[in-house]
């Protein structure tokens, strides 16, 4: 099998995201380009939602660029990437988005940009305090959470929701032949991929790790492999 880099796999614009839905789609380009205001009329959230592996950290740490540039024109500064897990999920957390919200942003459009990872790991008081930081205009929150049942309505109200669940098999079709072609395989058919890709569940670790393995047997053998680093 030819050695190849999972690197060159990740998405790097917004395009290169497998969405679930059309409408999901939709709604995320149209915040990207401007079409869409965004933040406005007391939302200034997005809530991306859905199982796992469908990739919605990695959207969210692509959306405040997009949304800055849509507002000003200008590319993103300052963000705050945190993720949501024990000794992070607390008052501590919350009294630290508080006041770096009500502080001069260094970004063109004087928006702070939160991305919070996870967050149904959120205590209940913290996403009761999180409601309340929410009411800040200058804070823009990009969140995602495999349980949105979990998530205080407060919160939900506040935010524009984007499901991230599935996508089809056939969609995910083109990331996985390149990636076969990538490794020196071409005599799998689509009849093939299909059902293997259904399996997965539209989480792309699965994907990747299923088509490697599929590339593996079919491949030519050598001495390598491709690093995994989704």
């Amino acid at each position: 099998m030819n050695l190849i880099d999972l690197n060159n796999y990740l998405p790097t614009v917004l395009t290169d995201i497998v969405f679930g839905n059309d409408e999901s789609e939709a709604t995320v380009m149209d915040i990207a380009s401007g079409r869409k205001p965004f933040p406005t009329f007391g939302k200034n959230g997005l809530l991306l939602y859905g199982i796992w592996g469908t990739g919605k950290t990695t959207l969210a740490r692509m959306l405040p660029n997009a949304i800055e540039q849509a507002l000003v024109g200008k590319p993103i500064y300052d963000e705050q990437f945190i993720q949501c897990k024990q000794g992070m999920n607390g008052a501590d957390l919350m009294r630290k988005i508080e006041q770096q919200a009500v502080l001069s942003s260094a970004n063109y459009s004087d928006k702070h940009y939160f991305i919070l990872d996870e967050i149904d790991n959120l205590t209940e008081a913290a996403q009761t305090s999180l409601k309340a930081a929410m009411n800040v205009s200058t804070g823009v929150f990009i969140m995602t959470t495999n349980h949105i049942d979990k998530i205080e309505r407060g919160v939900l109200n506040r935010s524009v929701l984007v499901e991230m669940n599935a996508a089809s098999p056939q969609q995910w079709l083109p990331f996985a032949q390149r990636m076969l072609k990538d490794c020196g395989v071409e005599d799998v058919s689509d009849d093939e991929l299909i059902p293997l890709l259904a399996a997965c569940n539209g989480s792309v670790r699965e994907i990747a790790d299923s088509v490697l393995t599929i590339a593996a047997r079919r491949g030519p053998q050598q001495s390598g492999g491709a690093q995994v680093l989704f």
